[in-house]
């Protein structure tokens, strides 16, 4: 992707020095394969409201440019603005693209009069009557079915600052566009503008929803034993204020810096041309195996196979702030296949933010992840509602390895399912050598003898891993998945025909490592009574599977202000679609038939 990124850079610019000057901006065009015209729906728009901007682009004939999801060549036009400081803008918009097959290469293209529509925000503050002036700066690929040509072109429009009434010269031109494009992008067109740092409510609603998912978080099966036998390991330790601060400033600081981590990686891969999403690590086997191993180390020391001093509770000295700076980490490296209530939204709005703004969001999330620590740390009172240590801590303990142990069972399957039965077997075995050498080194310790010859051969895992996981073929999934409900495999041009068709379809978007994805399946989507009102009011289902990486699932989801799974779509039988909750119910799915 940056090798392209690159090579249509240096043709663009070899054409504008081989051209000579460049021609004068202005709100028209006229190039050699196209004519452009920028238009606003009002001249005098508001000072803090939004202006809709339009590119009219009329293509000559055998020429051609490219929809949002491009497919095998090409790329999408890409708006830039000068406009006033604190100037904000949202998708570009485009009408429906036709499919063009050359030399076995399928792409979706525009052709003949385009109008593609954006959204600007406006800075508050702005002088009514003040001069208001806007440039754009389109980057296009024209091309017919023998050449390409990267064209872009400069416009500006000089407007007043005033009261935001519509200019009744455009009104057909945008009627005509609004009328034109998809379902999805209308939708999306009519929500609000994405958050900036100069919209600090957009800000601090995305912020604040990161902070309640990151709390609910820590419910999950994977986080939770880790949370709580570091609360008992706490409560027993009968350490100082002054050390309980010390090892919740050390598990909030583990929380954080790895979703931070996560989240800066996230953007740096995003912003590289990559199409990936939250938890983007899990689309691929060999980390899902290293996680494997990760967990059943510490579903083992549950058990009491070993010690770990951040998760002793048998009176030991805890490790203080290191250990439970590492605690964290792995309590929110673990917790990332987890989506719920309030996440998916504000993960979404972080990725179109500025990158500062957007690690803000990331850090709300790990903030609520730490929240519950930070509390018994900083307040007595808290701690002193965990009850006396006994006997009770070690049977809870051992209780808590359960659902650990179902995790790790989760993860080998997933490894299965996306490099296949030998892969599995392979982390499998992994896990087993370390399980032994977890067990020598639980003798030697409890015998007061160095077990350093024990992690030696537990670290033996590590290359089982390498050679037997990372070298395996990826396994076949999504398509080959059956389900109550009949599911086709995502496409957009699927969905187009569908609509086209005049057909109620339910678009769904799911993983295999995503909890709350296989939740929702197995107690609403693969339920009889769905299956049967679907099948009776004629919907077609369409399933996107993201467990390992997907471009095209990726632009879709993206495009709907989504960074990761799951997603619930309805698009009811020539209606506008809604988007349904992340938890679902049958009953839920069912009544979406009685009003198709």
């Amino acid at each position: 992707m940056i090798m392209r990124i690159s090579l249509r850079v240096l043709v663009a610019l070899a054409a504008a020095l081989l051209s000579g000057a460049p021609a004068l901006a202005g709100p028209v065009a006229d190039h050699a394969h196209y004519r452009a015209e920028l238009v606003t729906e009002s001249r005098a728009p508001a000072s803090g409201a939004a202006v809709t901007a339009a590119f009219h682009i009329a293509l000559k004939p055998g020429w051609h440019i490219y929809g949002p999801n491009p497919g095998d060549t090409g790329y999408a036009p890409v708006a830039t603005w000068t406009a006033p400081p604190g100037t904000s803008a949202g998708e570009l918009r485009h009408p429906p693209t036709r499919r063009l097959v050359l030399s076995g290469l399928v792409s979706n293209v525009h052709e003949g009069d385009v109008v593609l529509l954006q959204d600007l925000r406006l800075p508050v503050g702005l002088a009514a009557g003040a001069a208001l002036p806007l440039a754009a700066h389109l980057d296009l690929l024209v091309c017919s079915e023998s050449s390409c040509v990267p064209d872009p072109v400069d416009l500006d429009l000089g407007l007043t600052v005033g009261a935001g009434n519509p200019d009744p010269t455009s009104a057909a031109l945008f009627a005509r566009a609004r009328a034109a494009i998809t379902p999805p992008a209308a939708a999306k067109s009519a929500a609000a503008p994405a958050p900036s740092p100069l919209d600090l409510a957009g800000y601090l609603l995305a912020f604040g929803a990161a902070l309640l998912g990151g709390l609910i978080l820590n419910l999950m099966p994977c986080v939770f034993p880790i949370l709580s036998l570091k609360a008992m390991a706490l409560a027993r330790s009968g350490g100082s204020a002054g050390h309980a601060r010390s090892e919740a400033l050390g598990y909030s600081a583990g929380v954080i810096g790895t979703v931070l981590a996560l989240g800066g990686a996230l953007l740096v891969l995003r912003g590289a041309g990559s199409a990936a999403g939250w938890a983007f690590q899990l689309q691929n086997p060999a980390v899902v195996a290293g996680l494997l191993l990760l967990i059943t180390a510490i579903a083992l020391n549950m058990t009491g196979l070993f010690e770990l001093p951040s998760l002793s509770v048998s009176g030991k000295p805890s490790s203080g702030f290191s250990g439970s700076l590492m605690t964290g980490a792995l309590a929110a490296f673990i917790a990332t296949p987890c989506t719920g209530p309030f996440m998916a939204g504000a993960l979404g709005a972080a990725l179109v933010m500025p990158p500062l703004a957007a690690l803000g969001v990331f850090a709300g999330l790990g903030l609520g992840m730490a929240l519950p620590f930070l509390l018994l740390g900083f307040w007595a009172p808290a701690r002193r509602m965990i009850p006396r240590p006994g006997q009770w801590m070690v049977t809870l303990r051992h209780v808590l390895s359960v659902p650990m142990f179902a995790t790790a069972l989760g993860l080998a399957w997933l490894v299965g399912r996306q490099a296949g039965i030998g892969a599995m077997t392979t982390a499998l075995g992994a896990a087993l050598l370390m399980g032994l050498a977890l067990w020598w080194y639980g003798v030697r310790q409890r015998g007061g003898r160095p077990g350093l010859p024990a992690l030696v051969l537990a670290s033996a895992a590590l290359p089982v891993i390498a050679l037997g996981v990372v070298a395996a073929p990826a396994a076949a999934t999504g398509p080959a998945v059956a389900d109550a409900l009949g599911s086709q495999p995502f496409a957009e041009s699927r969905l187009d025909a569908l609509r086209r068709e005049g057909r109620p379809v339910f678009v769904y978007f799911t993983a295999d490592w995503c909890l709350t994805c296989k939740v929702n399946e197995a107690a609403a989507l693969d339920v009889p009574a769905v299956g049967k009102a679907f099948a009776a009011g004629g919907v077609s289902v369409l399933r996107g599977d993201w467990t390992r990486q997907d471009p095209a699932i990726s632009r879709f989801l993206k495009a709907h202000g989504r960074a990761g799974v799951p997603l619930y779509l309805w698009y009811p039988a020539g209606g506008e679609p809604s988007e349904l909750p992340q938890v679902l119910s049958s009953d839920l799915l069912v009544r979406l038939t009685d009003r198709s």
